[in-house]
């Protein structure tokens, strides 16, 4: 009964899981446990032989009964061997029940912790695996915030390159225009002073 107090106790479940390592491990409790086996096979055996004695009871009392005359003390004596009996029945008989419920209690209770073990493990991994899918998703969202700022800078690049081509073919417009006008004014000044026009020679 106080084992089985223990079991059914509301305890925090940090004492729950040291006293299962503690059941689980420890060879103190295991030689206890095969003791007990042993204690409650006696104890059948017990059972079986009390269920026995009150069948000889019955018995004898059929055949007290019987007969027509007996005395007081061998019918006293009857009831009290048929009483001590019974108290042996119930005593055997409760406590074989007792220890089918404590050895099935106890089972169940060392399941639901090994659950709750497995299942905070299961919780552990979930979390870890969450974390690590999180940081992959901010990872991909940075590398595409990247992507996208790489791509505008590629795009200013092109802009900047189209603008430097225009401006190269602006300027060697320009330029052409420039020595155009320029050899058009050399010649209206040669022609405004009568010098003869200069062929220009390539080098």
């Amino acid at each position: 009964m106080i084992i089985f107090c223990i079991l059914v106790l509301p305890l925090p479940s940090h004492w729950r899981r040291a006293m299962l390592k503690f059941a689980s491990t420890s060879p103190v409790v295991g030689k206890a446990l095969h003791v007990l086996k042993i204690i409650f096979a006696f104890i059948f055996v017990l059972f079986i032989d009390t269920i026995n004695r009150l069948q000889r009871i019955d018995s004898v009392e059929v055949d007290g009964e019987q007969r027509q005359h007996y005395d007081y003390s061998f019918e006293a004596n009857n009831k009290a061997k048929k009483f001590y009996a019974q108290r042996n029945l119930y005593l055997t008989g409760f406590t074989l029940f007792l220890s089918l419920i404590l050895e099935r209690t106890s089972t169940l209770v060392f399941q639901v912790l090994k659950r709750e073990e497995e299942l905070e493990s299961l919780k552990k991994e979930t979390n870890s695996t969450t974390e690590g899918h999180q940081q992959f998703i901010d990872k991909e969202e940075s590398y595409k915030k990247e992507i996208i700022a790489l791509n505008s800078e590629l795009k200013q690049l092109k802009q900047q390159d189209r603008d430097f081509e225009t401006l190269k073919k602006q300027v060697e417009q320009q330029s052409i225009e420039y020595n155009r006008l320029a050899d058009e004014r050399n010649d209206l000044e040669r022609t405004a002073t009568g010098q003869k026009t200069e062929v220009k020679k390539d080098i």
